[in-house]
């Protein structure tokens, strides 16, 4: 009796060793058939990323064989359906981006692009592109079922000015406090122009009054059509000059919106006339 009770725990032993694989054996094939029974749910609802996956695993040596060859052959199906992607980016200039994060529906698949292709269910996606110091971009795309390879590329638009790294706040504008030099030149030269017609004006006038005082009425005609000849290049000049200041207010008024100097002409304009000539000043825009 006491070598029979010793022969038992060896007994037990053995038969627990032969139960384990048995156990395992049954859990991993429980494992095959729910990874292949949840690949085709997945399949049928569209969404193929996830079938692709359950199928890696229903179709491993481990499971049994008919569940292996099924797997295999519904790998294959939902290979030749599942569409695929390529994104890209290029900056203002039309060169590549490499440092760009990549989003499909607020997930990122990518931190850098590097011309591989991602898979993606059939749908309606969002794609979001990041990179520094551009805004963000984000495209909206419907992806067919069995489209492979399709390029999804994005430009970045120069920046209006710089920004810190992916969104952060934006510096103040440099040029923001910059006088308005446009406005001081433009109404500096309206100033002359109206001070040159005034001149003009007021020689005039006092010819006029002495035409008036000596020969009047029988003064020579070539003095008189001198002296109305200065009137209208007066009045003229006094016009530009009234349109001058006009525009230096409008840019004075409009500098921090991004109204440069060079957004105005300085034209000079000279006129001939009987006892010389008048000077005048214009601007184009």
């Amino acid at each position: 009796m006491p070598r029979r009770r010793g022969v038992l725990p060896f007994i037990l032993v053995a038969a627990l060793l032969g139960v384990t694989p048995r156990v395992a054996r049954a859990n991993e094939k429980q494992v095959c058939v729910t990874a292949s029974e949840q690949a085709q749910q997945l399949r049928n609802a569209g969404k193929l990323s996830e079938a692709r996956e359950q199928l890696a695993v229903c179709g491993r040596n481990e499971c049994p064989k008919l569940v292996q060859h099924d797997c295999a052959e519904w790998m294959r199906e939902v290979l030749a359906i599942l569409p695929s992607v390529v994104p890209g980016a290029k900056d203002a200039k039309g060169r590549d981006l490499v440092d760009v994060r990549v989003s499909i529906d607020g997930k990122v698949v990518t931190e850098a692009l590097d011309g591989k292709a991602i898979g993606v269910d059939p749908g309606v996606h969002t794609f979001r592109f990041e990179t520094e110091g551009a805004e963000a971009v984000e495209e909206k795309v419907v992806v067919r079922q069995g489209e492979k390879n399709r390029i999804v590329a994005v430009t970045f638009a120069p920046p209006a000015e710089s920004r810190e790294p992916w969104g952060g706040a934006r510096p103040k504008d440099e040029g923001a406090g910059a006088p308005p030099i446009a406005a001081y030149v433009t109404g500096g030269a309206g100033v002359l122009a109206l001070g040159a017609a005034l001149f003009v004006g007021l020689g005039a006038s006092a010819d006029a009054r002495d035409l008036r005082g000596t020969c009047a009425p029988n003064c020579a005609q070539g003095d008189v059509d001198d002296i109305e000849s200065r009137y209208v290049i007066a009045g003229v000049v006094a016009g530009l000059g009234g349109a001058a200041l006009a525009a230096a207010v409008v840019l004075f008024l409009t500098h921090d919106r991004g109204a440069k100097a060079s957004a105005s002409r300085f034209v000079p304009t000279v006129v001939p006339i009987a006892r010389g000539v008048a000077a005048g000043a214009g601007f184009h825009f």
